[in-house]
């Protein structure tokens, strides 16, 4: 496999920071852990639970995800978009809030089934994308070739569009697999005790069941090496697979029958999807003026909280947005490799090892930022480069035959040309971090809380008036954010500052 030096250069110093350093640190820290038997049952009754939430979880999700993307392209209408847009919401709403908008339909009756709806509700709509944009991959002319010899639209439908469809669900499905395997709010507020997973179980470690003793995270440091030896196999499989390129342009979609008995179901499932959120506002309507209340409960201003969480939010989005071009602008499959990687620490490992390796060095918001831009950059990376491989290659070698480096070509011929992909990629890494709630459980100080955490307070306190006020005012945030983000991704405003 032929590396290109300047890849290289840029990849170790990468992972050495990102990854290796931190991951040093939590095995210096984990080494000095003396076990007892009973923590040994602990870890291994969390592993198994993570497993099963994880494994039930991702089927029903790729389940549902690839029969919502096969009517995705049934439908093929004007209201398409929209629909996307709206499954995509879901996608970017905080894990906390789906636990309390979970919590609010079934008042935890049954703990497995509500956490494993919650992932199914979260994950789902990824797949669904993704089963869609690869199935809306396959050739027209071929489709055509096919009505010509006389195939039926089932027919079609079941040996294309599903065929092509099935290597994008698979690819959500890894990534949901993690992402269930890691999980943190659901189980932590719905769960309990009894389905706590291993992330959970790191974060008490660290919070609250601290040894007293020079290496007092040890054992929330051991936890965290075995759910990383634990996500290799899951994590290469993802890396692994490459979606099918979009050729870009065409995005024809065969016509067939049936689109009218399409929408109703898609549109059943927009509203199963928002259940949760609905119910929210249902339970308890929203009340401004409890705002008061809810400062004097957490000792914070809301203005403080939605300060910290725009700012964080913002730096850390900008600073993976810049480092992803550089990635970008010298890919190779060794960059595209070693990029990855990082998703192997969950956001509470990663941020454990961030803390215990420049905790000191920096202070708690740089820590913060630097911990969001670390877990952005694989997603942003990814994103960014399958919009990028959709360019003709002519058009992007034309800019490096009149002399522009790789930098300077991928700033002039391919940001203009996916000025939207690249607006939308930038809008959603933002919405990420606003409702990112795991990595600042694990190290938020008083002075850089953010809505999630004072969502959790007062959650802690019982306060469910102002529990759910906060979550209320955050979750219409989100959703005009998100459509703000619809506008500008589709839109050719923004772009035009590439230009």
């Amino acid at each position: 496999m032929k590396v290109r030096g300047s890849s290289f250069f840029i990849s170790a110093p990468y992972l050495l920071i990102v990854l290796f350093i931190p991951l040093l640190f939590l095995l210096i820290s984990a080494i000095h852990l003396s076990p007892s038997k009973y923590m040994y049952q602990v870890l291994y009754s969390a592993l198994l639970q993570s497993i099963l939430q994880a494994s039930v979880s991702t089927f029903f999700a790729g389940l549902l995800g690839v029969s919502i993307g096969l009517l995705l392209l049934v439908y093929n209408g004007k209201f398409k978009e929209i629909i996307i847009s709206f499954m995509l919401i879901t996608y970017v709403m905080p894990g906390l809030i789906m636990a309390i908008g979970i919590i609010s339909v079934f008042n935890y009756d049954s703990r497995f089934f509500e956490i494993v709806l919650g992932n199914v509700i979260f994950n789902s709509p990824m797949i669904a994308v993704l089963a869609y944009s690869t199935g809306a991959s396959t050739s027209i002319q071929e489709i055509n070739s096919a009505k010509v010899l006389g195939a039926s639209d089932s027919q079609i439908l079941k040996k294309f569009y599903l065929r092509n469809s099935a290597r994008g669900a698979l690819l959500g499905s890894l990534f949901a697999f993690i992402l269930c395997f890691e999980g943190f709010s659901l189980p932590l507020i719905i769960g309990g005790p009894q389905f706590s997973t291993v992330e959970v179980l790191i974060y008490l470690f660290k919070r609250i069941f601290v040894y007293y003793s020079s290496y007092q995270f040890s054992a929330a440091s051991f936890i965290a090496l075995v759910q990383f030896t634990t996500l290799l196999i899951p994590l290469f499989l993802y890396i692994s697979i490459k979606p099918p390129p979009s050729k870009r342009g065409t995005g024809q979609i065969h016509n067939m029958k049936g689109a009218g008995i399409a929408l109703p179901f898609l549109v059943l499932f927009i509203l199963f999807l928002f259940i949760p959120f609905i119910f929210i506002f249902i339970k308890y309507p929203l009340n401004p003026a409890s705002l008061l209340d809810v400062e004097k409960r957490i000792g914070v201003s809301v203005i403080t909280l939605t300060l910290n969480t725009i700012l964080f939010s913002i730096s850390s989005t900008m600073l993976s947005f810049l480092i992803s071009l550089i990635f970008v602008s010298r890919s190779s499959f060794f960059s595209r490799f070693t990029v990855m990687l990082p998703m192997i620490v969950s956001p509470v490992s990663l941020a454990l090892g961030f803390y215990l390796a420049y905790g000191e060095i920096s202070g708690s918001s740089l820590l913060l930022i630097f911990i969001f831009t670390a877990l952005e950059i694989p997603i942003t990376i990814r994103m960014i480069q399958q919009a990028a491989d959709t360019i003709p290659i002519s058009e992007k070698m034309s800019s490096r035959i009149l002399g522009d480096s790789f930098f300077s070509s991928l700033l002039k011929v391919q940001l203009p040309r996916i000025r939207s992909e690249t607006t939308s990629v930038l809008s959603l890494i933002f919405i990420t971090v606003m409702g990112e709630f795991s990595a600042v459980a694990t190290v938020y100080t008083k002075s850089t809380e953010t809505i999630t955490i004072g969502i959790y307070q007062l959650l802690l306190l019982k306060d469910l008036a102002g529990t759910y006020t906060l979550t209320e005012l955050f979750i219409i945030v989100i959703f005009m954010s998100s459509l703000f983000i619809n506008y500008i991704g589709k839109s050719d405003t923004i772009g035009k500052t590439y230009s």
